[in-house]
């Protein structure tokens, strides 16, 4: 799945035994093209470095966490090694409160099958919410938690680019399309109506909020795209965020009406219609097109994410198959179904209950704080989860998520008094945009409290964390709610 900072939600990918590892038939099926040496003049992508030692020299900040060596948190550093090594470089955008980026760090990329490939690229990961960071995001902003891509050393030209979590042969595609990428420019060979071209162009217009651009190359790559590429589900996930992101919502439920069919078996086919019930929703408060038909979609899409969930083969984390479930079970309440809702949140409830109780580390646990906290509260059964929560934010005494959703689960059950020690504990430890959104539930507490004075001060610091946030950080959007937010407790 996706995870969004304002509101729309996304899913991803399990296995066969609902365990967090990938197939290996499926990572094995979708090999990453070999680098050709004749279109760099090199023995490979690396081969620019003269000797391993001055590899070596060039890449030391990087540290290897599975199978991959990882920069973290430092673009320059990253850049300076696969310029060195002229290598593509894969930058992961991801934070420490998105559900899908954790699933993502334990299940995918440490996949085995990304081992012989490892030393084909440089890795780097950026913590979207730490500022140091913000001058790469505005090269590379992301549209949702995560977002990755692959750019060329040479001038950071963006080559390719993914939406939200992947099985692990959607990953491997999506490595193999962007070495091929950088080869290709780097031989002055990517001709025009190539389809890797057309999604590169797709790419390059979604990252400057192009989306009528974006809409037309996704358009044009899929047509020449086969039927049956590993990138068709992702390329359709970036096309249906287009015509969202546009505001066209009777085109979106066309292209979801047309090709929802078409998403695969993996975290591509929930997010796709993740974003088709947003449309949905925002369809059928408008006059056209008609609610008859939006009804009917709805219906069409529910029975898709049900085959999709009930696919015990389907190429899925634990942390996607219970997103799939939170999708289907906001169809089912659009469709007047909250008795079918309730029993899917239920059935949800039990699978990531007992994901989080069998996660191996705390880090592995806190991938599924947030999911529990939202499903739980929906049931009405927020307090059972207290003490799981409490556990995590002992557990993991640095990090500002545990107490953040310990917090909100608190302030849903009405204990405001603790809502806001734990608060106010993820504030202390909260930094760059995340610690406005703690602070704005902080606002919501004092609120709750009846204290005006208290409220309308929390409200104005919201204010001013965003107004300080850098360049590639800055959250217009969220800026502008919170002024209103302030207005209207005035």
């Amino acid at each position: 799945m996706l995870c969004l900072a304002a509101g729309l939600a996304l899913a991803a990918g399990c296995t066969k035994k609902e365990s967090n590892s990938q197939p290996k038939s499926q990572a094995d099926s979708v090999p990453v093209a070999e680098a050709d040496p004749k279109s760099t003049g090199q023995t490979g992508p690396a081969a620019a470095v003269n000797t391993a030692d001055d590899a070596a020299k060039a890449c030391k900040g990087s540290e290897v966490h599975g199978p991959l060596a990882w920069f973290s948190d430092d673009y320059q550093a990253a850049l300076d090694c696969a310029r060195a090594t002229s290598r593509p470089l894969v930058i992961d955008l991801w934070a420490k409160w998105c559900h899908t980026c954790l699933s993502m760090k334990t299940t995918v990329m440490v996949d085995k099958s990304l081992e012989p490939i490892a030393d084909r690229f440089v890795w780097l990961e950026l913590d979207t919410d730490r500022e140091s960071n913000a001058p790469a995001l505005a090269k590379f902003p992301p549209q949702v938690w995560p977002t990755f891509y692959v750019a060329a050393p040479k001038d950071e030209s963006v080559q390719t680019r993914y939406l939200g979590a992947a099985s692990i042969a959607q990953f491997r595609a999506f490595l193999a399309a962007g070495e091929k990428a950088v080869l290709a420019v780097q031989a002055g060979d990517l001709p025009e109506g190539a389809p890797l071209r057309l999604i590169r162009d797709g790419d390059r217009a979604m990252a400057g909020a192009d989306w009528s651009a974006a809409r037309t190359s996704y358009g044009q790559a899929l047509s020449a795209l086969a039927k049956d590429s590993p990138r068709r589900p992702d390329i359709l996930v970036s096309m249906i965020s287009a015509f969202y992101k546009s505001g066209d919502h009777a085109g979106c439920l066309d292209l979801a009406r047309r090709e929802m069919n078409h998403t695969g078996r993996s975290a591509s086919a929930a997010d796709f219609l993740s974003y088709a019930g947003a449309c949905a929703s925002r369809a059928s408060k408008s006059d056209a097109p008609d609610k008859g038909v939006v009804q009917a979609f709805r219906q069409s899409a529910l029975a898709r994410l049900t085959q999709l969930i009930d696919d015990k083969e389907a190429f899925l984390s634990i942390d996607d198959r219970s997103d799939a479930m939170r999708i289907a079970r906001g169809y089912l309440q659009a469709l007047g179904d909250e008795p079918s809702a309730r029993a899917m949140a239920e059935r949800q409830r039990a699978l990531i209950d007992q994901a989080a109780a069998q996660a191996p580390t705390p880090w592995a646990a806190m991938t599924f704080n947030w999911p529990r906290a939202e499903v739980h509260v929906y049931l009405g059964t927020a307090a059972e989860l207290v003490p799981a929560l409490q556990k995590s934010v002992a557990d993991l005494p640095n990090e500002y998520d545990p107490p953040y959703r310990l917090a909100w689960v608190h302030y849903k059950l009405g204990q405001h008094d603790r809502a806001l020690a734990s608060a106010e504990k993820a504030l202390g430890l909260g930094y760059g945009p995340r610690k406005a959104r703690i602070q704005s539930l902080i606002a919501d507490i004092h609120a709750a409290r009846k204290d005006k004075r208290a409220e309308l001060s929390a409200r104005e610091a919201v204010i001013a964390i965003y107004k300080a946030l850098p360049e590639g950080q800055k959250q217009p959007a969220a800026l502008a709610r919170a002024v209103e937010a302030l207005a209207a407790a005035k």
